[in-house]
């Protein structure tokens, strides 16, 4: 009798998807994305505003059919405006397969930020970039910078018409920079 153990081959954070064979495992093996994970705090307009990040273990298909595994932050928003009613949240029902936030990346603004997309619901295909970086040692205030990222419009979207006339999209998000503390 013979036992053959196949083990997906394991390879650190940073390798790029496409240096990897079918069923390989792009791993946290340093904890690098640790310092991400966990509930964040802003204040925005009155608003206050919750980013819930977690690290998730996310399976990618390639074109020719190859899949590879990668651990990846994941994130979700919770919206309370000053009144105390609540306008967004998506903590509640947390979507690990289709979060509005994902990353960690490097941020082409500077080698100080890293960058997290934010791939707003129901917003016409638009997405942003969210550059950020740590303002203290301890890890538990980051500054965030929001980019949107040009992409095509979606013509069949509610705001398409707002976006081609030259308006903003109604994301209840800040555009602009915002501190958010660890809880």
């Amino acid at each position: 009798m013979t036992t053959i153990s196949c083990k997906a081959q394991i390879y650190p954070l940073n390798t790029s998807t496409l240096d990897v064979p079918n069923g390989s495992y792009i791993k946290d093996i340093n904890n690098e994305l640790d310092q991400y994970i966990g509930l964040w705090k802003a204040n925005w307009q009155g608003k206050t505003i919750y980013l819930d990040l977690k690290k998730v273990k996310k399976k990618y298909s390639h074109l020719d059919g190859a899949n590879i595994y990668m651990d990846e932050i994941f994130g979700e928003r919770k919206i309370i405006n000053a009144n105390g009613i609540v306008e967004i949240d998506r903590i509640s029902n947390f979507d690990n397969e289709n979060a509005e936030f994902r990353g960690v990346t490097k941020s082409l603004l500077s080698s100080q930020y890293v960058t997290i997309t934010f791939f707003p619901k129901n917003m016409c295909n638009k997405m942003a970039s969210l550059d950020i970086k740590f303002l203290n040692p301890e890890k538990t205030q980051m500054q965030m910078k929001f980019r949107y990222v040009p992409s095509l419009l979606n013509e069949n979207c509610q705001y398409a018409n707002l976006i081609k006339s030259g308006g903003d999209l109604p994301i209840n998000f800040p555009k602009e920079d915002i501190i958010f503390i660890k809880q």
